[in-house]
């Protein structure tokens, strides 16, 4: 049995022999149920913040801050698996830099696919997307992963009529498995969501949709690198998108770009660095006419870019920024995307938090768990595990006190 395992026992037993349940032992560290169960069963690495919370709120007296050392040295060894798909998706990128050459390649062989097909396979990605906007991956997922494994896989072993018809089919396939991916993240499931970015890249490789492959490297592959926590890969991937269409990406798409570099250096702590790639992007949004860019980068409005700008802002810590921008986005956000108002009125929440300012923080908090128990979304409600995790400080305080009971009161599975 491992450290990890050995130390998810461990939890486990002392929360059992307190009569307390994962959703119970979750509020006391301020945690979801959902982390504590990964944790006891050895799915989650614990944080050493999370660590001695569960020492003192279980009353461990030193026993599970005794694993801290054996856990972090476990971790750095068990590395290599991650590290290897890290490797292979580097690698694809490197290859897509060198080799795509914007020239369509026809992946199929047997009965023909025809320009009606495609067409309702292209409205199907429509209806998921609005779907996954409005209710999280959590409802949609296993529906949009079938359609894409099983119907969609079956469509490309097949030969289109025409070139054209080709080029449409392997790009919109590449939007379906982005989605699939994308939704992957949104449930915690980063490995699968890494292996359907691949596929993505190999069928817009196919279509010689150049551009499409730099947003799957430098926007879809780079926030999943972010989200595990690895910055340096982040603006690795980044950068290869960037460098990869300089010569063909229009003002939106750079701008996009731009945005998740900022993002990048922003959590490695490099203000400079991140304030150049901000006003970049946002000099290219500014002039930029949406009806030359591409329809799939048509949700990167001002409301998106003040998104990523709050977001780099508050790791950057200048939480007065952060608000405003947060506050901006917020007021252009569509109600129908309730994922994106939940983290982006929690992030407001603990901006505010990390501004000193608890009330405040708890009433908009509120209102971030309210939205985000309307969806599925594991984002949203790790954003509001975030914003839990900045009211420590504060935890004496009754509105505190009076959150964590309302957000484990109104996210309860």
């Amino acid at each position: 049995m491992s450290v990890r395992d050995a130390f998810g026992a461990a939890v486990r037993d002392l929360r059992e022999r307190r009569g307390l349940s994962q959703a119970d032992l979750g509020s006391l560290v301020f945690v979801s149920k959902d982390q504590i169960g990964k944790v006891e069963k050895a799915m989650r690495w614990p944080t050493p913040e999370l660590i001695a919370g569960l020492d003192r709120e279980l009353g461990a007296a030193g026993l599970l801050q005794a694993f801290e050392p054996s856990l972090r040295s476990q971790r750095r060894v068990a590395q290599p698996p991650l590290r290897r798909m890290e490797t292979t998706l580097e690698r694809a990128a490197l290859d897509w830099l060198t080799t795509s050459t914007g020239e369509v390649r026809i992946l199929g062989s047997g009965a023909e696919v025809d320009e009606e097909e495609v067409e309702t396979v292209a409205q199907q990605l429509t209806r998921f997307r609005e779907l996954d906007h409005e209710h999280g991956a959590g409802r949609t997922h296993q529906l949009v992963s079938n359609y894409a494994a099983v119907d969609l896989e079956h469509l490309l072993a097949r030969t289109p009529v025409d070139e054209a018809t080709a080029t449409t089919l392997y790009s919109t396939a590449a939007g379906f498995w982005e989605l699939v991916g994308y939704q992957s993240i949104d449930l915690g499931r980063d490995e699968y969501a890494r292996e359907c970015y691949l596929r993505a890249l190999e069928l817009t490789t196919a279509a010689g949709d150049r551009l499409y492959g730099g947003y799957l490297l430098s926007v879809s592959s780079a926030h999943l690198a972010l989200h595990g926590g690895d910055v340096d890969q982040t603006i690795r991937m980044a950068r290869t998108g960037i460098h990869g269409t300089a010569d063909i990406a229009e003002p939106t798409v750079r701008s996009a770009f731009e945005a998740v570099l900022a993002r990048g250096e922003a959590r490695r702590g490099d203000e400079k660095a991140a304030t150049k790639a901000l006003l970049s992007a946002e000099a290219n949004l500014a002039s930029a006419e949406p009806d030359n860019a591409p329809a799939w980068i048509g949700y990167f409005t001002p409301a998106y870019l003040a998104d990523e700008m709050a977001h780099s802002f508050h790791d950057l810590g200048h939480q007065v920024l952060a608000q405003e921008q947060a506050g901006e986005a917020l007021s252009q956000i569509a109600s129908g995307h309730v994922r994106r108002l939940a983290i982006d009125t929690a992030l407001m929440a603990s901006s505010l938090a990390r501004a000193g300012d608890p009330e405040q923080a708890c009433a908009v908090g509120r209102r971030a768990v309210d939205l985000a128990a309307q969806t599925s979304s594991a984002r949203s409600r790790s954003r509001i595990d975030e914003l839990r995790q900045d009211l420590v400080p504060f935890a004496d305080l009754k509105s505190v006190v009076e959150f964590g009971d309302y957000a484990r009161f109104a996210l309860a599975d």
